[in-house]
């Protein structure tokens, strides 16, 4: 299939101001340039450019996650006889090729022409192969996964890890790049092994250690090249403990998102009797989010706030199962209900509870404004999938993710402005490579100063206490 040439729809990501540093009124979290007034010690902030473009590297490469992992389940979908049929695949490879192209911009805005063009020479073998491994796994074809294999964890992560730290003077150390991105390959492709093996609670685990990672690997990125050209980034930082929990609540939420929508969407083929077999991991992986977030707040604002938190949240992880339910039983009186519940209760509930914790610096009506919009995003991606209209699925599921990096960036701010002597600037902290990420993938080195990912950490995923009657 010449998918080079489907329609797509380009989602904008303000990266080209981020890398170019153009941010007027940043303010740097570690100081900046303040040698000459000592006295005046800057105010922690998640708004630097170097913070800027660590999210933005994030998002597009936790994106860029999903749609591999999609492409190459749709993939082998699409080749296996009965069960899924891999109706979207043209449309998530449409999507995969987008974040490609904006991968690609972002090395040209850094690196220009020459390198943007290298990258992509190199990006489009990937993304290719992740649909040939599904096709070539679904045709039992052992040469053709060799090859693949050969490709994605040898030949790839060699020339990609190789072209990334020579663009970033070495900052990006050269076998950990190489390293991390095979440690990327397999993730993907377990998912894929596990998923056609009916281990759903295995392959969510790969999924969400994979999803993850990238944000592992964003962090490194940005630290690399704000290292290797500080003056670009006003001396700014890309990791700081402000820059940590930005980073942390946007891959919660970008999570939560996923698993919010699976779960619908689970829950719609589960009551249609056309499969929904993934519906208890998925769920159970939404569930667990919640619990990391409900951490979060305990972490932050006490034990009283994060049972209030998880009262209201309870409620809208269990309405997202009952949406998809209603969707596939025809019950308009049902999704009705559930849709005004999402919209009008829930996003209400919650938007009040988070601005009335950050002392107003999340504003009331800015903070239920979002959460409507992200619950709209879950309502029309289970309605888009009911329809088979997947490039709207696919378009939808883009922005919402997207949309999650948003509330992280306000949820995070106004948190950092209610609670500054919280997010001073640690000494110490690595500036670039992995670090200790890069063994675990979780990003562990930042516990030091951020107490949040310890909870979070610690939790045990638990099963549903019950299902919505």
């Amino acid at each position: 299939m010449n998918w080079k040439n489907a329609k797509r729809t380009v989602i904008a990501v303000p990266l080209s101001a981020a890398l170019l540093a153009t941010g007027a009124g940043a303010v740097s979290a570690s100081g900046g340039n303040n040698a000459d007034v000592p006295e005046k010690v800057a105010a922690p902030t998640v708004e630097t450019p170097a913070a800027q473009l660590r999210a933005d590297l994030s998002q597009l490469l936790s994106t860029h996650f999903i749609y591999q992992s999609e492409v190459a389940l749709q993939a082998y979908h699409k080749a296996e006889e009965g069960g899924p049929t891999g109706d979207g695949l043209e449309q998530a490879q449409a999507q995969l090729e987008v974040n490609g192209e904006q991968l690609t911009a972002a090395i040209k805005s850094v690196y220009g022409q020459e390198a943007a063009d290298a990258f992509d020479k190199i990006f489009d073998t990937q993304y290719e192969d992740s649909a040939g491994y599904g096709t070539a796994v679904a045709n039992g074809n052992e040469e053709e996964i060799a090859q693949v294999k050969e490709d994605l964890l040898t030949q790839f992560p060699t020339d990609l890890g190789t072209l990334l730290s020579q663009a970033t003077g070495g900052n990006l150390p050269k076998d950990t790049a190489i390293s991390v991105l095979q440690e990327h390959e397999k993730d993907v492709m377990q998912f894929l092994d596990h998923s056609i093996a009916g281990d759903f609670e295995a392959a969510y685990t790969e999924f969400n250690e994979g999803y993850e990672r990238m944000f592992t690997v964003g962090t490194a990125l940005s630290s690399a090249i704000v290292t290797q050209m500080p003056e670009k980034f006003e001396n700014t930082k890309a990791v700081t403990p402000a820059s940590d929990l930005r980073a942390t609540f946007s891959q919660l939420l970008g999570a939560h998102f996923y698993y919010q929508t699976a779960t619908s969407v689970e829950a719609y083929e589960a009551a249609k009797g056309e499969g929904g077999e993934a519906f208890e991991a998925v769920s159970e992986m939404q569930e667990a989010n919640a619990e990391q977030m409900k951490a979060a707040v305990k972490s932050l604002y006490g034990q009283e706030a994060a049972d209030a938190f998880s009262e209201i949240f309870n409620t809208q992880y269990e309405d997202s199962e009952a949406l998809g339910e209603a969707i596939a039983n025809g019950d308009t009186e049902k999704v009705n209900e559930i849709t005004d519940m999402l919209l009008n209760t829930f996003a209400v509930d919650l938007g009040t509870l988070l601005s009335e914790a950050t002392g107003g610096e999340l504003p009331k009506e800015t903070a239920i404004s979002v959460l409507q919009q992200h619950e709209q995003s879950t309502i029309d991606l289970v309605n888009s999938y009911a329809e088979g209209d997947y490039e709207a699925v696919y378009n939808t599921l883009t922005e919402g993710h997207a949309l999650m990096f948003t509330i992280g960036q306000a949820l995070s701010g106004a948190i950092v402005k209610q609670n500054p002597e919280k997010f001073a600037a640690a000494p110490g902290m690595p500036e670039t490579g992995m670090g200790g990420m890069a063994d675990s993938g979780n990003m562990n080195w930042m516990l030091y100063t951020f107490p949040l990912l310890a909870l979070a950490g610690a939790l045990v995923f638990t099963r549903r206490k019950a299902v919505q009657e």
